[in-house]
């Protein structure tokens, strides 16, 4: 008979507390999702940006040795691939598992094509069996190994020295080639002077290609196989440079033919970058130095050495990740505070409502097991269920692969949730009838402003400021190499506590303050609205906390994505010097007409760079940068000192050469006199650290004074300003010039901005933001709903006393104002703060390239949002009072009261 009586009893308590119970169920649901959601997706951002980082990567063992030490190991073009697997083998396994199957090639050296040309070809013939694969001919057919080519036919072959070899369409129209077409290659090696044995080396275009997928990443690392490079070289010669396919016999004749002929082998191993995460890349750069040395250690080959730019690319993704997860860590710390205050209030009103039942349980002798069970029981029944089901759909949405920490943070919050009922208990009953237990009975109200903290509660409050200061400061001497410490994530919420600790030891005192002077006002409103704040207990403050975490995450968040913004505005002025810039080797004199010619040019200011000048002693190397130093500042205001008289030496360069005038010159360029007047730290373009001089344009005579460089003020079009380029070289100089350079400033701040790291960064702040402010808007609508009874109660004998229904409206908005208030101020100050606290942990030069982020001031828009998110609450508190209005049936309500 008892069960079904406590079955009964249970169903009843449970019908009569549906409201906290469906809004505490609510709640979990949705915390455990985001629990779930956030994190994986935060992850999956992490590993997106590690696969961008060494996307087009590839690890290469290659090797420079001569062909008869190539002929000697590996005669045949078996050999080589053969050996690619001994490569593949010693490849660390972590290594091994992101990297594709082996490209094999083998090359000469540049090749002068004798011929009588105005400027000189340089071909280089290469061996590669997968570039064969990937393209389509479209005259002619592909080498073919000529009859009897082989070992037994000796090095010279049945035709001497001739090499099928098949070219490019690009390089054919370029200067005329067919099949058919002969190339002699007798003179050797470009610029050096004929091996023995290389007399003799010629080849036949036998096909014309073009790539079957010119966006193949296969075409990166060879992009000579299908355009024409042009370089300048020397004292600006011009020379254009393309590579042509050989056959299998080719790769005979070129390990065979010529045993001085110094070739190239390289055994490539491509990276693939959607194999790669964020812990495959922290462990890349290890087995790429275990790799380094297993090639190295071989001694059954020729020497051979790993080649690869990935280190360089790893090293960035490293520091932008530990700075990424430091700040990620510190905002969602602080997202996950304000979702346990949040739960921990819905629980804390349930508990407040079984209060009386708890209360009578245990004036009837009721143990304390007997009291656990409704009270841990009802909140088990909401939270259980509804924490599985916001993990299970967190799961299903595949944001992201699961993090171990989801399930951490899920597991603790509802283990706090559970643990509240237990904890009030103990404290309320755990002596007989006293305290809340008591209180609950008697109706004895524990007001916030009257209530005296209890010694234990002093004790913690100043334990937790003192951790709060201790984090504080193990944080700043970490530094920025700290990462997602567990410590890191710990400070903000140890702040935060510790400032809403604060913020309710002098709430009282503001209250009792706006009430003394709200009794002196001519209205009723504000005093009773003040009065009845006054009144909540400390229960009713805890959305005070959740609150101030909440604007305090949200300032964070506008700060430091305001600080980054700035930051890489400034990084990409250091880069571009302007709003554009155009260069070359050299540019005409009618250069700077033409790009102040352009729609959307204000202003364009020309300039000469020259590296690699001498002064009369020393051996020195210093880069001269002769501009107009009035017209920059006009196209780049403060970036010169103002006025300056001669010369603007870096520091290196002063180090270097003194203050006292001296003259400048190189083999290529005139002499200069340099009469040093001032200092300057740096130049765009220039790296940090280089000796250079800037010097004014109207310095430059005779031939060095043709700019090289335009500085553009206004927004052209990026293809306008190539035209404009492309029109102002000199005559000859083709495509594929690597000094020639078009950088819009937008386009390079762009690029910054769209780096796959900023962007999860970004997104997390952007996301923290909102999620707080939800949160904080949902405390302040559970307070609300949940008291929504008793303020009826409350409100009734006022509306019998005469309060009109808009000063209803008007007191609601006044009651939860100061809480609204000291909550919003408090937590935004923290927010805009935190950055400055933390220290070198907010490390954001990562993202800009290297240059400091300092100004850590709140983006001005975030300020209005505050405000926006304030007035929602407000307009709350308005839409819960109309719901829940009672002048209707005052008698019904008056009866309940009484």
């Amino acid at each position: 008979m008892n069960g079904p009586l406590l079955n009964g009893a249970w169903a009843r308590l449970a019908r009569e507390q549906r409201a906290p119970l469906v809004a505490l169920a609510a709640m979990t649901f949705v915390t455990a999702l985001l629990a779930v959601t956030v994190p994986a997706r935060v992850a999956a951002g992490y590993d997106r940006a590690a696969g961008a980082a060494v996307s087009g990567q590839d690890v290469r063992v290659e090797a420079r040795t001569d062909a008869a030490t190539l002929g000697r190991f590996l005669p045949l073009a078996d050999d080589v691939t053969v050996r690619s697997a001994t490569w593949y083998d010693d490849l660390p396994a972590d290594l091994r598992r992101v990297v594709g199957a082996p490209e094999t090639s083998v090359g000469t050296n540049e090749m002068a094509t004798a011929g009588p040309f105005l400027e000189p070809r340089l071909v280089t013939l290469a061996w590669d069996p997968g570039a064969l694969k990937r393209v389509r001919f479209v005259a002619g057919t592909p080498p073919e190994d000529p009859p009897g080519d082989g070992p037994a036919d000796g090095p010279g072959g049945k035709r001497g020295q001739e090499i099928q070899v098949a070219v490019s369409k690009a390089y054919a129209d370029r200067f005329g080639y067919r099949p058919g077409t002969p190339l002699d290659l007798s003179g050797g090696d470009a610029g050096a002077p004929p091996r023995q044995g290389a007399e003799g080396l010629r080849a036949r275009v036998a096909g014309v290609y073009v790539p079957r997928d010119a966006a193949d990443p296969y075409w990166t690392a060879r992009a000579d196989m299908l355009w024409v490079r042009t370089e300048l070289r020397g004292e600006g010669v011009r020379v254009h440079i393309g590579t042509a396919l050989a056959s299998g016999g080719g790769y005979w004749r070129l390990a065979h033919g010529a045993p001085g002929r110094r070739l190239t082998v390289s055994w490539r191993f491509p990276v693939d970058a959607g194999a790669v995460g964020r812990g495959t890349a922290s462990g890349m750069a290890a087995d790429l130095e275990a790799y380094r040395a297993a090639v190295r250690n071989r001694g059954d080959l020729f020497p051979c050495a790993v080649v690869t730019a990935l280190d360089a690319r790893l090293r960035s993704y490293a520091g932008q990740l530990r700075s990424g997860e430091a700040v990620i860590a510190l905002t969602l710390s602080g997202l996950a505070a304000i979702a346990a205050g949040v739960l921990l209030l819905g629980a804390g009103m349930l508990g407040r409502r079984l209060g009386p039942v708890l209360a009578t349980m245990r004036a009837r002798g009721a143990s304390l097991r007997q009291l656990a069970a409704p009270a841990c029981g009802l909140p088990a029944l909401a939270v259980l269920p509804a924490a599985a089901a916001g993990s299970g759909a967190g799961l299903l949405l595949d944001t992201g692969p699961p993090q171990a920490a989801s399930a951490c943070a899920v597991g603790a919050l509802v283990v706090l949730v559970l643990a509240l009922p237990a904890v009030t208990i103990v404290r309320d009953h755990g002596a007989g009838e006293r305290g809340g237990g008591l209180a609950a009975v008697t109706g004895r109200r524990g007001d916030l402003v009257v209530a005296r903290p209890s010694r234990r509660r002093l004790v913690l409050e100043a334990l937790l400021i003192v951790l709060a200061a201790m984090g504080v400061v193990l944080l700043r001497g970490r530094g920025a190499g700290a990462g997602a410490d567990p410590l890191i994530a710990a400070v903000p919420v140890l702040l935060g506590a510790a400032t809403g600790v604060l913020v309710l030891r002098v709430y009282p005192y503001l209250l009792r303050a706006l009430g003394r002077t709200m009794r002196r006002g001519p209205g009723i409103v504000a005093f009773v609205g003040v009065a009845r704040a006054s009144r909540q207990g400390v229960l009713g403050a805890l959305p005070l906390v959740v609150l101030l975490l909440a604007a305090a995450v949200a300032g964070f968040a506008a700060t430091v994505g305001a600080a980054l913004e700035r930051g890489q505005d400034r990084a990409a002025w250091a880069v571009v010097g302007a709003d554009a810039r155009v260069s070359a080797e050299l540019l005409d004199r009618g250069a700077v007409a033409r790009v102040r010619a352009l729609p959307g040019v204000r202003d364009a200011v020309p300039a000469r760079i020259v590296r690699d000048l001498r002064p009369a002693s020393g051996p020195v190397r210093v880069t001269l940068i002769a501009i107009d130093l009035e017209g920059y500042q006009r196209v780049a205001p403060g970036r010169l000192p103002a006025h300056p008289r001669g010369a603007l030496l870096s520091p290196a360069a002063a180090g270097e050469l003194g203050t006292r005038p001296l003259t400048l010159s190189s083999p290529n360029f005139p002499e200069i006199r340099v009469e040093p007047s001032g200092r300057i730290d740096d130049f765009p373009g220039v790296p940090h650290g280089t000796p250079f001089v800037v010097v004014p344009f109207r310095a430059l005579t005779g031939t060095g004074a043709v700019p090289s460089t335009v500085y553009v003020r206004g927004d052209p079009g990026t293809a306008a300003l190539r035209g404009a380029l492309q029109a102002s070289l000199p005559p000859g100089l083709l495509g594929g010039d690597p000094y020639r350079e078009v950088q819009v400033r937008r386009d390079v701040l762009d690029g910054m901005r769209r780096a796959p790291m900023v962007g999860v960064v970004q997104d997390t702040f952007r996301d923290a933001a909102l999620l707080g402010a939800a949160y904080g808007l949902l405390a302040v609508l559970l307070v609300l709903v949940v008291e929504a009874r008793s303020r009826g109660r409350g409100l009734a004998h006022l509306h019998v006393l005469g309060l009109t229904r808009r000063q209803g409206r008007r007191l609601a908005v006044v009651e939860i104002a100061p809480v609204l208030l000291s909550a919003a101020g408090a937590g935004w100050v923290l927010g805009l703060l935190l950055p400055g606290v933390t220290g070198p942990v907010v490390d954001l030069r990562p993202y800009t390239g290297g240059h400091a982020v300092s100004n850590h001031a709140a983006d001005p828009a975030a300020l209005p949002a505050l405000l926006a998110v304030l007035l929602l609450a407000a307009a709350t508190a308005v839409a819960v009072d109309r719901a829940f209005d009672t002048r209707h049936d005052l008698a019904a309500v008056l009866r309940t009261g009484d």
